[in-house]
């Protein structure tokens, strides 16, 4: 998994961090999404007032645009009410 407490600490770059991050583009698991989730929001706040937010910004977006397109917004008939549960907003 993901280990931005290593880039952090100085263990490990936080390009390498991306660049596995990367590896888990096509991942299906809700929980490894929610733990990349979590791991990026960290660099997110790091990066907030640098000069590369913006391309942050965009290499979330391209991370995170499959599963968004797989899962889409509304839920489908055959979804699993955990499914739901884990990968829906709350209205």
């Amino acid at each position: 998994m993901v280990n931005i407490k290593q880039a952090r600490a100085g263990l490990s770059s936080t390009v390498d961090v991306l660049k596995v991050a990367q590896a888990y583009k096509n991942e299906t698991n809700y929980t490894v999404w929610s733990d990349l989730a979590s791991n990026l929001s960290n660099i997110s706040v790091l990066s907030q007032y640098t000069d590369f937010n913006d391309l942050f910004l965009k290499y979330q977006v391209q991370l995170f645009s499959g599963v968004a397109d797989r899962l889409g917004w509304d839920k489908r008939d055959a979804e699993s009410e955990l499914l739901t549960k884990s990968t829906r907003p709350k209205t």
